[in-house]
């Protein structure tokens, strides 16, 4: 866990050292998530285990979660439901207070790399070059989305509609309710690895080691971001004025964007 503050709005940091830090898994910690309320943290492994963890003191709870038959790529929680990915091809849905199974989503034939929820709603997206829409209150598949030419590696979803990237470099947007792609985001010349969006704006990370932000409505890119100090970017987030990022530099970078340049960022060594 780390502090972050923001000492002004063309700034922002990272205390040089994690304020707690715990092991347990058995394997690599591939990914997190948190609960609204902020009372309760999930971890996913390569051991093929989820644990629960209580928040903000990181006390493991006696809660595992052991279904997956293989590692743990992607989770997120929706109402009362923690969701994981594997690379065993399914996404199971499980209570996060008792870690009891509530349904298998079955239908992807390939890895399923990542979700994203809104509401009711979880998004997976997979090697398979698909996305599939899933109802968590009862594990149905609400819609596949077929459009990418390469495997998926990231997954947004908001207000209706999915942003979705992967190997083939382009960012699509799709219509939550329709099924159809509205829009296809050029410019990335390598895997896109993380995709976000607010306020009509769309920002990718990619393995180009560049970032750009798009508008929603145009799909034009109105920012690109490039550095020396880039690897691969992994993740990005965002809100109204920053974006932060992640990746294989071994840096959070914070940049800070007007409305035609992006400004004054800062590399934090981790």
């Amino acid at each position: 866990m780390w502090d972050i503050s923001s000492n002004s709005s063309s700034s922002s940091s990272v205390s040089p050292g994690p304020v707690k830090s715990k092991t347990v898994h058995q394997g690599s910690i591939l990914c997190l998530g948190v609960s609204e309320d902020k009372s309760i943290l999930v971890t996913g492994s390569s051991d093929s285990t989820c644990i629960v963890w209580s928040l903000p003191d990181l006390t493991p709870k006696p809660l595992v979660f052991r279904n997956h038959q293989s590692g743990i790529l992607d989770l997120c929680l929706a109402l009362q439901y923690c969701v994981s990915s594997s690379r065993d091809n399914t996404v199971r849905v499980w209570n996060h207070t008792t870690a009891k199974e509530c349904h298998s989503l079955v239908g992807h034939s390939g890895p399923v790399n990542a979700l994203d929820a809104e509401g009711p709603w979880v998004v997976s997206a997979s090697g398979d070059t698909t996305l599939r829409l899933w109802d968590v209150r009862t594990g149905e598949c609400l819609r596949t989305f077929s459009g990418h030419a390469m495997g998926l590696t990231c997954v947004k979803i908001q207000a209706s509609m999915i942003y979705s990237g992967g190997q083939d470099g382009r960012v699509k947007i799709w219509d939550q309710n329709t099924g159809m792609c509205t829009m296809t985001l050029v410019g990335h010349t390598k895997l896109i690895r993380a995709v976000t969006c607010q306020d009509g704006k769309v920002v990718s990370g990619s393995y180009d080691r560049t970032l750009r932000v798009w508008d929603a409505k145009t799909g034009k890119c109105v920012l690109r971001y490039q550095s020396e100090d880039f690897g691969w970017i992994f993740s990005v987030l965002m809100n109204r004025t920053q974006m932060i990022s992640a990746g294989q530099s071994k840096q959070i970078m914070a940049l800070d964007f007007g409305l035609n340049s992006l400004t004054n960022h800062s590399n934090i060594e981790i």
